[in-house]
């Protein structure tokens, strides 16, 4: 895992794995310019996290992984495993794409706004009660997005090439 609580970590260029939960409780994250590949739990009470225009990679292969932004904006994420990533607490604004290829992304009551396309290719993005943003459009190619008593605000195309959108 990775624990900041004061000081700074910067990613840099190129990636960065972390195996295990990342918790930012003070100081500074900057994320590397490539790609954050994290398998454990986001765990974000304070502190400063920077995208750096990079992209977060959530690949837990089975069970929950929770996602607490803290109120930070990211760019680019992914959902690739098989697993469950369920936000927690906050909200997600991301200023770049989304993809969830695989496995659930429950946002549980919370809203999501992203900037950039949000494109659902696999497994299921499950939006619950609250307003979710798509600015750049939603994409369904060959996942399930279940909008319950929720709004999907799409501001952009809607396309559902195979997949389904309820």
């Amino acid at each position: 895992g990775l624990t900041i609580s004061g000081g700074t970590y910067t990613g840099s260029s190129g990636a960065a794995d972390v195996n295990g939960v990342l918790t930012l409780s003070s100081g500074v994250l900057t994320a590397p310019s490539g790609t954050l590949t994290i398998d454990g739990n986001w765990a974000q009470t304070g502190g400063t996290f920077t995208h750096n225009s990079g992209t977060v990679t959530f690949d837990k292969t089975s069970g929950t992984q929770t996602f607490n932004s803290g109120g930070s904006t990211f760019n680019n994420i992914s959902h690739s495993q098989a697993g469950t990533l369920q936000l927690l607490t906050n909200g997600l604004t991301n200023v770049g794409t989304f993809t969830n290829s695989a496995g659930t992304f429950d946002t549980n009551g919370l809203a999501v706004t992203s900037t950039g396309l949000v494109t659902v290719s696999g497994g299921t993005y499950t939006a619950s009660t609250a307003t979710q943003t798509f600015n750049g459009g939603l994409t369904i190619s060959g996942g399930t997005y279940t909008g319950s008593s929720g709004t999907a605000d799409v501001n952009g195309a809607l396309t559902i090439s195979s997949g389904t959108f309820t």
